[in-house]
């Protein structure tokens, strides 16, 4: 379990772990890649929506009531440097992260968008269950600014993925909690506002008076077979497949998959692939069917009129404007990658220069 235990600053824990910076370049990131909708025990049933009937693709020719609030949250991480340690024989797995979180509120009425909330932070994360202090990396002199990484993160486990699974918890925690936290406040949304996180919903309980729906822009995994799999790569833009349910030890989830992009780019005429724009939504499976519907089918007007173009973004179209502007200003806000690996690089060069 991970659990965040804030510790005085203590100087001697670097000396006494032995800790050393990982000298590889962090854009070979992660000797394991993490996918954390690879589950093997899910089970899918394609039979939701259309029962025994055959499928087809679904778009209304009327578009549905649409809302007049789309709040749309994302985070970002980032690994600044990991590090080795040892205890006695065991070698202890570590990292410097940052991740940063924010939420854009679009108002439909008056088309305006604009960012309600950023937060970033600053963890180590440590494997073998041991809890870092509290540090604070100084400041060389041509500097300014402090850099405090004050959230201490740890995990029984100790491997050399468990730092980067411990951040991106982390950070999909501080989605679930920013995302709960606005829809809570009555003067930013309203109650019918359409929450969007950006990414698979990964089981975690949203308490919010809000829909809120999970946002799949990449693949990491097929959840249709044969014909139904043939209907998903026919789709058109704005058209839908029928919902799907995707179980699991913890309950379930409806899942669609639809076409995103403008339906004057024609992506077989570009040479693309035939899944090019195709993304999947999720949405919390204790949701009645007749409501998921109803958002589903508003899904397949409101996701392709985000979707981003290709000359302002390489992950056109699956990448939507507002998160792709979001992304950007956390970046901004997460500072120098360079400098911040520079400083720590200096502080753990000088902490164990006596041994």
């Amino acid at each position: 379990m991970i659990a965040d235990i804030p510790r005085s600053l203590n100087a001697n824990f670097w000396t006494e772990y032995n800790i050393r910076l990982e000298p590889w370049g962090m854009d070979y990131d992660a000797p394991v890649s993490v996918n954390a909708e690879d589950v093997s025990k899910d089970s899918v049933n394609t039979e939701v929506e259309h029962g025994n009937g055959s499928w087809q693709s679904i778009r209304n020719a009327i578009a549905p009531a649409l809302p007049n609030q789309i709040l749309f949250i994302d985070g970002r991480l980032r690994l600044d440097a990991r590090f080795l340690g040892r205890s006695a024989d065991e070698i202890l797995y570590g990292a410097f992260a940052t991740i940063a979180v924010g939420a854009v509120l679009v108002d439909r009425t008056i088309s305006r968008a604009k960012c309600v909330a950023t937060e970033v932070k600053r963890i180590i994360a440590l494997g073998g269950g041991l809890a870092a202090p509290i540090t604070e990396i100084p400041c060389p002199e041509t500097g300014r600014g402090i850099l405090k990484y004050d959230h201490c993160l740890t995990d029984n486990s100790n491997e050399p993925d468990t730092p980067s699974q411990i951040v991106q918890s982390a950070m999909l925690d501080e989605e679930l909690r920013i995302a709960n936290k606005l829809s809570l406040d009555d003067s930013i949304l309203d109650k019918d506002t359409l929450i969007v996180r950006d990414g698979p919903l990964l089981y975690r309980v949203y308490q919010t008076p809000n829909v809120t729906i999970g946002y799949v822009k990449t693949m990491g995994k097929s959840y249709l077979k044969g014909e139904q799999a043939q209907v998903l790569r026919s789709l058109q833009v704005g058209e839908r497949t029928p919902m799907f349910r995707i179980c699991h030890s913890n309950g379930s989830n409806l899942s669609w998959y639809l076409r995103s992009g403008n339906v004057n780019i024609g992506y077989r005429q570009m040479g693309y692939h035939d899944l090019h724009g195709i993304v999947r939504i999720d949405l919390d499976g204790s949701i009645d069917i007749d409501r998921a519907q109803a958002i589903a089918d508003q899904s397949t007007y409101l996701v392709p009129q985000y979707a981003s173009h290709p000359i302002r973004d390489p992950r056109a179209p699956q990448n939507l404007t507002p998160v792709g502007a979001l992304e950007k200003e956390l970046g901004r806000r997460m500072g120098s990658r360079e400098l911040i690996s520079r400083r720590l690089r200096s502080f753990l060069a000088q902490t164990n220069s006596a041994l």
